[in-house]
């Protein structure tokens, strides 16, 4: 009896010691990610010459969040002038980190440090070695990763593969055949405007340009890039743009393990969203898969070519998630970029009235009474300087970022394992030792012989993106603006309304946090 009462306590006193050596294993394991490691690559950080905040009991687990969202919520209860730097009110706290330790400085995201690449050497082999210097959507939040997802975050030869695939659709010969379309959309909107000048007793109306061309430029995403009624797609448009609000707002939260499983508002409003579009896409995408396995033929657009590879591989759709992604990701970021430039594009003229004026003459001069074509816009010279200028300070993404997953060589420094690096756009646009003195000025004859001239060779300006990874749409946001430009330029004057509030933030894209309202006179 007594040895049975020894083996069954030995027992309980080996169980005892495997929990407390498992919870000691756990113990120090979660004490070597959240304090240990962070505060070895700080100390490897600052040994070559990096500075930032220091990582204290204080920062554990949330870094310089919380800091983070107090600037950026300050920043956004005040309007700024027209003519005052945009920067500290759309990224105020990388603005107070550069202020305070340079621009080789570093912050925290949780225990991840993030460390500003500003020198554009750099830059430009972040951006080439895509391989190395990784999107960082493996460490962002499940609702960003919901928003965006597939081909951006693809990487290796799972990307190469999505992107030959979707690379002939946003061909220069491609796009040329979308110009009847860009048209048709842009016809609607300036005889929209025209009906509401003519309506008006003294042949003006303010007109909030916004909400106007947001409506132009996803009509021309249904028409040129899916080939479906915009009327039936306005619903998808509509639950897109909330949830990328309420991604921006969780960009500013730090993603703890397992948040995402949390019962919260945000959490059940975004399944909701992921839900309803997932069951939009599905029957798209099932509807037009019965109809190219019926043999009716198709416009030859992106929708189209991605249905046809899939099928064409897989006899099936193989991976419904992915395509479904990847409809996704150009139905929200199709026509973004292009709203924003186009608005930004209006603002600017708009105060700059000679430059507003130049660009009609141009207009006139190419295309006399005529419809824009492609050989017109080629050669709209100012128009494209305008363009440029527009990006360089209002570009649509103010930052990339990239991961380190292993520890790696950038130049002469030595970048620790687990680091977000992070490339500035907007703040390098406006950087005065890359532009001059008058970095912060509208003046778009900077570009007059071209980006590389304008930049002396160095990369400091690549509003989409730059290497291998650059932006697809690029050709097609372009010319798309270049069109609708060309056709209000030809049909309104405009200028800022008394009721403009400068106040340029984030959401993804850099947009006007009031609207832009304008005043529009036909010409």
């Amino acid at each position: 009896m007594k040895t049975e009462i020894v083996g069954g306590s030995e027992k309980n006193i080996w169980s005892s010691m495997l929990f407390i050596t498992a919870f000691l294993i756990l113990g120090w394991r979660i004490m070597d990610r959240i304090w240990l490691k962070p505060k070895k690559k700080e100390r490897m950080l600052k040994q070559q010459g990096f500075k930032g905040n220091p990582y204290t009991l204080t920062r554990l687990l949330f870094g310089d969040v919380k800091e983070n969202s107090v600037e950026y919520a300050e920043a956004l209860r005040k309007t700024i002038n027209i003519h005052d730097e945009a920067v500290p009110r759309v990224m105020p706290f990388v603005h107070k980190t550069i202020e305070k330790y340079g621009k080789m400085s570093f912050m925290w995201v949780g225990p991840r440090p993030r460390v500003l690449i500003m020198d554009p050497e750099l830059m430009k082999t972040v951006m080439s070695k895509y391989n190395i210097f990784k999107k960082n959507f493996k460490v962002t939040n499940n609702i960003v990763q919901t928003l965006i997802s597939r081909i951006l975050n693809q990487e290796g030869e799972k990307w190469s593969k999505s992107r030959k695939t979707q690379n002939p659709i946003f061909q220069l010969e491609k796009i040329k055949q979308m110009i009847p379309a860009f048209q048709v959309s842009c016809d609607e909107i300036v005889n929209e405007w025209k009906n509401l000048v003519s309506s008006s007793k003294d042949g003006s109306c303010v007109v909030d340009v916004m909400s106007h061309i947001e409506v132009l430029t996803t009509k021309v995403v249904s028409r040129t890039l899916f080939a479906t009624d915009y009327a039936q797609d306005k619903r998808i448009y509509e639950i897109l743009k909330e949830l990328t609000a309420i991604a921006r707002q969780t960009t500013r939260i730090v993603d703890l393990p397992g948040a995402k499983y949390l019962p919260t508002m945000t959490n059940r409003r975004s399944k909701q969203i992921k839900n309803e579009l997932r069951k939009s896409f599905s029957i798209l995408i099932n509807e037009r898969t019965k109809a190219i396995k019926a043999g009716k033929t198709m416009e030859d657009n992106f929708f189209h070519v991605l249905l046809e590879s899939e099928l064409a591989e897989a006899h099936g759709i193989k991976n419904m998630d992915d395509l479904i992604g990847n409809v996704q990701l150009f139905y929200f970021a199709g026509h973004e970029t292009t709203t924003a430039m186009l608005v930004w594009t209006m603002i600017l003229l708009s105060i700059h009235q000679n430059w507003q004026e130049r660009a009609r003459q141009e207009v006139f001069q190419v295309f006399g009474d005529r419809k824009p074509d492609y050989e017109g816009l080629s050669q709209l010279k100012i128009t494209t300087m305008i363009f440029n200028e527009v990006l360089r300070l209002y570009p649509p993404i103010v930052e990339l970022s990239r991961l380190v997953e292993e520890e790696t060589k950038l130049g002469q420094y030595t970048i620790p394992a687990d680091t977000l690096l992070m490339l500035p756009i907007i703040i390098l646009h406006r950087d005065t030792e890359l532009w001059g003195e008058d970095a912060n000025e509208f003046k778009p004859e900077r570009f007059a012989e071209g980006v590389l001239k304008a930049t002396n060779g160095h990369l400091a300006f690549f509003p989409f993106g730059s290497g291998p990874r650059v932006c697809i749409g690029q050709n097609y946001s372009l010319l798309e603006a270049k069109l609708v430009l060309a056709n209000i330029l030809s049909n309104f004057c405009f200028e800022l309304a008394p009721t403009y509030t400068h106040a340029p933030y984030v959401i993804f894209t850099v947009q006007p946090q009031y609207g832009a309202p304008l005043i529009l006179r036909k010409i």
